[in-house]
């Protein structure tokens, strides 16, 4: 079941991403205290009390310093952001992905924003994560080099809401 974040699931959240590099960034104990502090939308999947699944959303307003994140503030001055979605290898194609995507896209509307972001790696390329937001309704806008170097590049996605 799709259910918000407890400090409880740390451990559980934080093995998760680290098992879903290079697909999500890294992610330690500070980094997942911000985004508790920050994230109108930290949701978890829960399966048998087995985190399986996570979602970061943000919006505009967080003070996160990411430089995928900087650039849609700098373009938008609204708009929510998926940082990352993480699930867990075995539990891919069981529905959890798009679950938590149309938990976050419903909250977005409700609270007014009508642009999802989002970025996808494309040096080191993820064609599963491009073929997702494909499939979700989202066009890349731009690639983005974060770091400054074509060895790190990102697919900067945008999905429009009515």
């Amino acid at each position: 079941m799709i259910r918000p974040y407890v400090p409880a699931d740390a451990d559980q959240v934080l093995a998760l991403n680290a098992a879903c590099l290079p697909e999500v960034g890294p992610m330690d104990a500070a980094k997942l205290a911000g985004f508790e502090a920050w994230a109108p939308v930290l949701r978890v999947v829960d399966v048998s009390d087995k985190i399986v699944g996570l979602l970061v959303g943000l919006t505009e307003e967080a003070p996160y310093g990411s430089p995928n994140f900087g650039w849609f503030k700098e373009r938008h001055p609204s708009f929510a952001y998926i940082d990352r979605v993480a699930i867990d290898e075995r539990q891919r194609g069981a529905g959890w992905g798009p679950a938590l995507y149309r938990e976050f896209e419903a909250w977005a509307r409700e609270n007014g924003r009508r642009l999802l972001c989002a970025e996808v790696n494309t040096e080191p390329p993820n064609p599963r994560s491009l073929r997702f937001h494909d499939l979700f309704g989202f066009d890349m806008v731009a690639q983005f080099s974060p770091f400054g170097t074509d060895e790190h590049r990102v697919g900067m996605m945008e999905k429009h809401l009515r």
